[in-house]
């Protein structure tokens, strides 16, 4: 009788668990599409002891990490919970802690999403997350400096990027400046508690403009300078045009402009009425000096057009080894170029000047990270900040609009 008791026992045990499962996995499934699409308009904005801040989804880019994240927001999860890891100007995390140390039990991990490529940018926010890959539960992180080793690199999964901050960026930049202490087999917690008090979806704000009738009416897109883009403290402009001049900044070592190139060709292309374009190498190490000056030698055989593609495959792609002027001159090569006479205008004194000039300006531009787009030497302004491709484009087509207009 009781081995009959102590089996009925153990079953009642093992369906309770699984019901516990089901009840977990469930608990964070994928939103519907029309959850998702509403998620485009709000914000969710964290209430901490120590002020506020508020980020943006990629219900798109990001649409399991995304949906986890809200799943935990609507059960209250994240209240009481700290920021337990902070690493001055690189990140801060939290999202599973709550004071003590004290680990919350959450739901099943969800499945990373890092090849969705968005860059671990500053401001961006990403599944904190152990090995393997597809661990990542409650806990987020906040990215302090541009951390490209933390992006997706094809057979390497990274850390999946799911929202940005758009307001509160520099009181988590304060707050990670904080003294920190070890708190068992925990690094760099904070001496003192950053406790989330809540953790609410609110709809994005709406700028009102005054219509042709005096009326006012709510812009359906709503561009912000230090949200969406920044301005150039110095106005830029490289070249005296009555269009809008719009400059391009990419590495052929980015595999996020290798994505973005097509999609720029198109806007391109639907705007060359408006616009004057014109791509630009960035610089600032060794590689994308080599690259820059591969570029600029292209232009100078008047091979570029044929070889823009093929040099973005070879690197991100295939990630053929093109890291000196021999191989990169026996690539060309391959593709019809002398071989000699690549060697020739690489070595020239024209191409050095010119890419020691892409140096100056990439400082000029303030750029530390690509791709980035400069409108009318007065704007800067890159995928993350402006929100994704496709908002990257309209914020875009919102500047054009402004200059074309303030001219």
């Amino acid at each position: 009788m009781k081995k009959i008791l102590v089996i009925v026992a153990l079953v009642v045990a093992l369906a309770a668990v699984y019901l516990m499962q089901d009840q977990s996995s469930g608990q964070h499934q994928k939103l519907s599409q029309q959850e998702l699409t509403k998620l485009k308009t709000q914000q969710v904005v964290f209430e901490t002891n120590k002020g506020n801040f508020v980020i943006e989804l990629y219900p798109d880019k990001s649409p399991l990490s995304v949906s986890n994240f809200i799943n935990y927001v609507k059960q209250g999860f994240y209240e009481g919970t700290v920021f337990h890891r902070s690493l001055p100007g690189v990140i801060i995390q939290g999202g599973g802690f709550s004071k003590g140390m004290n680990l919350k039990a959450t739901n099943a991990p969800v499945k990373n999403e890092s090849d969705n490529l968005l860059p671990n940018v500053k401001g961006s926010v990403s599944m904190a997350r152990k090995d393997p890959a597809d661990s990542a539960t409650s806990q987020f992180f906040v990215n302090l400096r541009n951390n490209p080793s933390l992006d997706y690199r094809g057979d390497k999964p990274g850390y999946a990027v799911f929202a940005k901050v758009v307001q509160g960026l520099d009181l988590l930049e304060a707050l990670a400046r904080n003294k920190t202490e070890i708190q068992g087999a925990h690094q760099n917690v904070p001496i003192e508690a950053i406790v989330i008090k809540s953790v609410k979806l609110t709809d994005r704000p709406t700028l009102k403009e005054v219509g042709a009738n005096g009326t006012e009416t709510a812009k359906t897109k709503v561009f912000q300078e230090g949200v969406h883009y920044v301005r150039l403290k110095t106005p830029l402009p490289l070249i005296n045009t009555k269009k809008v001049e719009i400059v391009s900044a990419f590495s052929y070592g980015c595999g996020h402009c290798y994505g973005l190139y097509g999609a720029t060709q198109d806007w391109k292309a639907e705007q060359r009425k408006k616009i004057d374009f014109s791509f630009f190498h960035a610089v600032w190490s060794n590689a994308m000096r080599i690259y820059a000056q591969t570029y600029y030698t292209a232009i100078a055989l008047g091979v570029d057009k044929n070889m823009h593609v093929p040099l973005y495959e070879a690197i991100v792609i295939h990630q053929q080894k093109l890291s000196n002027k021999d191989e990169i001159a026996a690539f060309f090569e391959s593709y019809g170029v002398d071989k000699a006479k690549f060697i020739e205008v690489f070595d020239s004194e024209a191409i050095v000047k010119r890419v020691g000039q892409a140096e100056k300006l990439t400082k000029a531009y303030h750029l530390a990270s690509v791709p980035e787009f400069i409108v009318a030497g007065k704007y800067r302004l890159d995928p993350m900040r402006a929100g994704g491709v496709k908002e990257i484009f309209e914020v875009m087509d919102y500047l054009i609009e402004k200059e074309t207009k303030s001219q």
